[in-house]
């Protein structure tokens, strides 16, 4: 058993380097260049999410975020993909240290507000995904989701805080 584990988790590991290289930033790609690879990787997505399931998957890209990002630009990036490939739709156990590993790489702050369209638009996905991961993971109820905010989530704050 333990064998079919680590083969998993390798086969995981190498597709999720394909996922997750994809730039979206990328000026030798046009806008429908990319938009095709991102939905040839979501095909991808499914198919793993179907055969290991929805916390092996996101456990797996947690693990890419902690050891393959690192700087703002490629946590923007990684943010980017996981929404595209609807990672924000997983149910998973607890969502709260991905969540908080991600607000750090990409630099946002919880004592002042974002600075600039980047950082707006940045702090937008980052809200649609912290809900969606919230309400789908039985954190919160759906109607309750409008009280919800990153900026007082003391759970949140914490998971941020653990992170070297």
């Amino acid at each position: 058993l333990m064998e079919v584990d680590n083969m998993s988790e390798e086969y995981i590991k190498k597709i999720n380097q394909v996922l997750f290289s994809i730039d979206n930033f990328s000026k030798s790609m046009t806008y429908d260049e990319t938009v095709n690879k991102i939905s040839e990787a979501s095909k991808i997505v499914k198919k793993i999410v179907d055969k290991f399931g929805y916390q092996v998957v996101f456990d797996s890209w947690e693990n890419y975020l902690k050891e393959n990002v690192d700087s703002k630009r490629k946590a923007w990036n990684f943010m980017i993909l996981f929404f595209n490939f609807d990672g924000h739709k997983f149910k998973i156990k607890d969502p709260y240290p991905f969540l908080g590993m991600l607000y750090k790489k990409l630099d946002l702050s919880f004592e002042r507000d974002p600075e600039g369209d980047d950082e707006n638009q940045m702090n937008d996905t980052f809200d649609s995904i912290y809900i969606e991961l919230l309400i789908n993971s039985g954190i919160v109820k759906q109607e309750d989701y409008f009280y919800m905010n990153p900026y007082n989530d003391e759970r949140l704050i914490e998971a941020y805080d653990r992170i070297e």
